[in-house]
């Protein structure tokens, strides 16, 4: 009788090339789904979109702070000035639209 072995296939467990994996999260996306930067960054487009809505927060922000500090700033002149136009100021500064003056 002809002796018989088995060998035992094992599976090799996968592992995603890392440029799939997006930077933040760790989904597996692959490189074309998501966005390349500096230093072979990749962030998916779901991280995209919660990075812009963090962005949009950080500005409403400091638009807020900048808005209240110009009518605080004038309340003291007797001048006053409107919310609405405090929100004005601060963007023709943003839009570089008034020289000299930089908001960080």
């Amino acid at each position: 009788m002809p002796n018989m072995t088995m060998n035992i296939i094992g599976l090799q467990e996968y592992q995603p090339d890392p440029d799939d994996l997006c930077s933040l999260c760790g989904g597996n996306y692959g490189k074309i789904a998501m966005i390349g930067g500096k230093g072979g960054i990749h962030i998916c487009l779901g991280c995209v979109d919660v990075l812009v809505d963090v962005k949009k927060e950080r500005e409403s922000k400091k638009r807020d702070e900048v808005e209240t500090a110009l009518r605080t700033c004038l309340a003291g002149t007797g001048a006053g000035i409107t919310p609405l136009a405090a929100k004005c100021i601060y963007d023709s500064i943003l839009n570089k639209e008034i020289p000299h003056i930089r908001i960080d």
